[in-house]
């Protein structure tokens, strides 16, 4: 018995000294997480103050700092812009939080939710209250500081709240960003009351626009509520695929979904089910092949030729059916690729590749449409003696590169400028820099003006255009990346991945819960939670006589 309890004390202390080591370790990285953000605005601080010596703007003096940062870190410019705003914070309105943040008392999530909750808050009440929150910050998690200091703030400044709830409701967004396997993750911040109202609305959508034996889950079924709203048919359909389902009825009178615009680039041979390449969904990354043939159903086609036979073999655009492009490719021996437009009823707009034999028309294009393309390409030189460049040099250059040009830099191309690399002589256009596909790139505004003013020797950076449409970035201090166009390896793959199977990719099977008390429980429980407020809910089970 006493072996036995000694052994017990030597395994509790051990477990003390293992949490003890723990809470060290991340105190040690609070302290690097403080220096690090120091050093980022210090670095900031210099280069914004170099920068209105030579002339910038004080609204864009600076910003090339993060990604200068996202260059020697190999992190994300959002990342680094979002530690710099935090130590400028830091330094100039949370000195008690900076202090214990150096001091490794809190930690980086600590020091975003006390900023947060303080942003807007005026200096007197910051003054009052900020030493008191950072304290209360070393004993609680992140989120319990946020619940706190507001409740703080609104004991303390009630008619300053509301007006700082207003500012924020006035900062509301919605945004859409890339996820694993093909999904997106929807973020944003609402109005609290718009918030609850979306998701009770997308419960009660979920509930009752479907029967109970629609297999989808409930989170599936909010999931699709939500993408309902967005496309103007405004309800579910149910897919149970009975004959007798009782929402038959309603959803045969469903309006038709509004399409939107989707651009891919994907390899011709994938498009038709010869090989599995992934594609390239704009905005979001690489796709799987049979994301992509799905997507590109209904798509129009836009044939982008290899860089390499660019000069010898234009852009055609089509109108043509899947099926179509897949006979097409079928019988190809040389690769083309294609960036799509939209019309009102495309269902998507796909990147698309084709594959054309030496001699015949791209597509299914006619000889009067071949005419065309010889007229298009003589004058094509003259088009480069212009500023802006034409839609067959725009949609080709955007479909190459994929996203912005610069390092770290995530904008879809479709949503970038196309920038000069040698700048464009609006005077003299002979003497500049030609409007063609090799002498322009996919760039930002904010990389747009980070390359302006490396031209004009006001940041310090150099951007040199390399072969094979590479972009070497330098940073003032000499670091030195370079980018390649993110296109074309979708558009023009290497290395063929063969297809998985003929039938294609099986549905996955939805995971059915430990413990399911079945449909009909299920949906009545969903009911009442849309139905019921909390308040009735409680009161109804302790009414019960038999509640546990």
């Amino acid at each position: 018995m006493i072996e036995g309890m000694g052994d017990f004390a030597a395994e509790m202390a051990a477990d003390r000294e293992l949490v003890e080591r723990l809470r060290g370790v991340h105190s040690r990285i609070a302290v690097l997480q403080a220096e690090e953000t120091t050093l980022m605005t210090r670095l900031y601080e210099r280069r914004r103050a170099q920068q209105i010596d030579l002339g910038v703007g004080l609204l864009y003096a600076g910003e090339s700092t993060a990604t200068e940062i996202g260059v020697a870190l190999k992190m994300s410019q959002r990342s680094a812009d979002n530690l710099i705003n935090i130590g400028l914070d830091l330094k100039h309105r949370y000195p008690t939080t900076a202090e214990a943040f150096a001091a490794g008392r809190i930690d980086l999530a600590h020091v975003r939710a006390v900023r947060e909750t303080l942003t807007n808050v005026s200096e007197d009440l910051l003054t009052e209250l900020e030493p008191k929150i950072a304290a209360y910050a070393e004993n609680a998690d992140p989120q319990k500081v946020r619940r706190t200091v507001r409740r703080w703030l609104t004991e303390a400044d009630p008619e300053g709240q509301a007006k700082r709830r207003k500012e924020a409701e006035a900062d509301r967004y919605v945004s859409v960003e890339a996820a694993d396997n093909g999904t997106a993750t929807l973020g944003g911040t609402l109005p609290a009351a718009g918030g609850r109202t979306l998701y009770e609305r997308l419960r009660e959508m979920a509930c009752t626009q479907v029967c109970s034996e629609d297999p989808r889950t409930q989170n599936q079924r909010r999931a699709d509520a939500l993408v309902a709203l967005a496309d103007g048919t405004g309800r579910l359909t149910c897919q149970c695929g009975r004959a007798d389902c009782p929402r038959a009825a309603f959803d045969a009178v469903a309006p038709v979904a509004r399409k939107a615009l989707v651009q891919v680039g994907v390899s011709a041979e994938t498009l038709a089910g010869l090989q599995d390449n992934p594609a390239l969904l704009a905005g979001f990354g690489a796709i799987d092949a049979d994301l992509a043939r799905q997507i590109a159903r209904h798509a129009r086609f836009e044939i982008i030729t290899a860089p390499d036979t660019a000069t010898s073999a234009p852009t055609t655009t089509t109108a043509t059916t899947i099926t179509t492009t897949a006979a097409t490719a079928a019988g190809a021996a040389t690769t083309a690729a294609a960036a799509a437009t939209t019309t009102a009823t495309a269902a998507a707009a796909a990147t698309a590749a084709a594959a054309t034999a030496p001699g015949a028309s791209a597509s299914g294009a006619s000889a009067a449409g071949t005419d065309c393309l010889v007229e298009a390409e003589k004058g094509s030189s003259v088009n480069e003696l212009t500023y802006r460049p034409s839609a067959r040099v725009a949609s080709r250059v955007r479909a190459l590169d994929g996203i912005c040009r610069a390092p770290g830099c995530q904008v879809p191309a479709a949503d970038t400028d196309l920038d000069h690399q040698d700048r464009f002589d609006h005077d003299n256009p002979g003497n500049g820099g030609p409007t063609s596909e090799q002498n322009l790139g996919a760039r930002c505004r904010r990389h747009h003006r980070l390359k302006t003013l490396a031209d004009n020797h006001r940041n310090g950076w150099k951007v040199d255009h390399l072969p094979d449409r590479e972009v070497q970035w330098t940073t003032p201090t000499g670091d030195s990346v370079t980018t390649t166009p993110e296109g074309t390896p979708f558009l023009f793959p290497s290395v063929p991945v063969p297809p998985v199977t003929a039938a294609g990719v099986p549905d996955a099977e939805t995971i059915s819960p430990f413990i399911d008390p079945g449909p009909v429980i299920n949906g009545l429980m969903e009911m009442m939670h849309v139905y019921c407020t909390p308040a009735q809910r409680k009161a109804f089970w302790r009414s019960r006589p038999n509640r546990v």
